[in-house]
This record gives structure tokens, C-alpha cells and sequence, in this order.
């Protein structure tokens, strides 16, 4: 990715952007025409669910064997880690709201245990649920295929560093809301969200640190779990409403980007046409 291809906003608060199209891999290819967008909207159902408006589907490696499946191997672990965030919320609700009686040791490791899984499934969705967009686009796969959170919101420009000039930041993240105008939202109010999430995540739930265990009373502790969770929750909600914008309108784009045949039809049998 050239330097000519990175978009500044003036201020070095902000990492630089990077213009993308996106590619054939993008929709879901059968008998040489295309069958169907290549990502599925999780953000979006999931942020149904977290509010009480329905289900969302899983998807298992089972389903990947379908013609009309998804080819998109962010879409399946994103559907994975989904299911378990929201396994994992369930289990945090009953917990601390539980009226089995508990010994006040026993019910603060429970919090921590569960409120630690909560932060560590909301940082790894948000991870996938990016990755799932980045992956029809023709932005480079190793930029982002092994990245974390924190480097999908702003990493070191490798073409920059290796040809010795001026140094900067570019943001996955914010490279892909760059294309809808949706770079303020982004920029000031979703990534100050993830990075939170990502200090939660470092600092209570990977590695070898982990919560204090204050050993209190069994409701002490429930009660704090139930703060806790619902704190973490609402950030995740938030979270998810600027993310499913972008799923929206990506959808969107590449819904048009077929009507308008901008993807020829593929050679079936033969070499795949070149990227558009």
C-alpha cells in the first residue's frame, strides 16, 4: 500500500486511511456468476439479540459444504464467537441472579470468571466482525489475518517504514468506514469504545492477569457482576450499532456493485478472471 494511497485528516491524532475496492472473492461465486455477498451481517443480528429483537443464526463448519455457502472463513468464526459471547452473557445474567446459596469465596470467583470470558468473547467478536469486512476487500490479508484489536485500529505503515519515509499510523477500521463518510463516528466515538475493550481485555482476561478476587458477600458479588456486566454491555451494544452501519452499507455497495455487472462473469473450469 503506497504512500499515494493514504488518506490524512490533518491531525496526527488520527491514523491515515487507505483507499480499498473490493474484490471478486467479495460475493460467492456458483456456475461462473455470483450467487450471493461473501460476509454475513452478524453485527447486526447480534445487536438484534443483545436488545431482545430475535435469534441469530450459527454457523458450523458443516455449513460450509453448500454451493451457496459462505467462502469466508472470518464469516465462521465470527459466527462461532457469537454464539459463545452470547452463551457467555446468558451464563453471567443467571449468575447474578441467582438465589442458590453460595460461599462468599466461591461467588466472587464465579464473578471473575465469568465477567473475564464476558470482556475476552466482546474483544475476540469485535476482532472477527472486522476481519469478516476486511476479507472482501482488496486490502492485503497479512495486514490483518494475525492482527489484535488495537492493531486494527491503528498499526505502523509497513510500505513507509521499509522505504525510509516519513513514518505513520493506518487504521484498518477506519479505512473501511473512510469509503461511507463515516470517519467522525468512528474515529471519536466507536474506537474510543474498542480501545476500552481492549484495556479491559489485556488487563482482566489474557495473559496471566486477571480481576482482584474481593472476597464479599455472595450478593456483594452478584450485585457487582450485574454492574459490571450491564456497563460492559452497553459498550458492546454501542459497539455493535456503529459496526452493523458499516455492514449496512457495504451490503449495500456491493449489492449495487452485481446489479450493475461490475463482477464478469468467471471462466467455470478455467483461470479466474482478474480482480476488477
Amino acid at each position: 500500500m503506497s504512500t499515494s494511497e493514504h488518506l490524512g485528516h490533518g491531525t496526527d491524532d488520527i491514523a491515515y486511511h487507505v483507499e480499498w475496492g473490493f474484490r471478486r472473492e467479495a460475493v460467492i461465486w456458483v456456475g461462473g456468476r455470483p450467487a450471493g455477498l461473501n460476509f454475513h451481517p452478524i453485527a447486526t443480528e447480534l445487536y438484534d439479540w443483545l436488545l431482545r429483537k430475535g435469534q441469530f443464526p450459527v454457523f458450523a463448519e458443516v455449513d460450509r459444504a453448500g454451493p451457496n455457502s459462505y467462502r469466508n472463513p472470518y464469516t465462521y468464526h465470527c459466527s462461532a464467537l457469537a454464539a459463545l459471547a452470547a452463551a457467555t452473557i446468558n451464563d453471567s445474567y443467571a449468575i447474578a441472579t441467582s438465589e442458590e446459596p453460595l460461599s462468599p469465596l466461591d461467588a466472587e470467583v464465579a464473578r471473575v470468571r465469568v465477567f473475564s470470558e464476558e470482556v475476552l468473547y466482546v474483544a475476540r467478536v469485535c476482532e472477527s466482525l472486522i476481519k469478516q469486512l476486511l476479507h472482501v476487500t482488496q486490502i492485503p490479508e497479512r495486514y490483518y489475518a494475525i492482527a489484535s484489536l488495537g492493531h486494527l485500529l491503528s498499526t505502523g505503515c509497513r510500505g513507509c517504514r521499509a522505504s525510509g519515509k516519513q513514518r505513520h499510523n493506518i487504521s484498518l477500521l477506519g479505512s473501511l468506514a473512510h469509503r461511507y463518510q463515516l470517519c467522525h463516528q468512528f474515529e471519536y466515538c466507536l474506537m474510543e469504545h474498542l480501545k476500552i475493550v481492549g484495556r479491559h481485555r489485556n488487563l482482566k482476561a489474557a495473559h496471566s492477569g486477571t480481576s482482584a478476587l474481593n472476597v464479599r458477600s455472595a450478593t456483594e458479588s452478584r450485585s457487582q457482576l450485574m454492574s459490571d456486566a450491564k456497563d460492559l454491555g452497553d459498550d458492546f451494544v454501542h459497539m455493535l450499532s456503529h459496526i452493523r452501519e458499516l455492514e449496512t452499507r457495504m451490503r449495500e455497495d456491493l449489492e449495487h456493485a452485481v446489479l450493475d455487472g461490475w463482477f464478469e462473469p468467471r471462466p467455470v473450469g478455467g483461470s479466474p478472471s482478474p480482480e476488477p
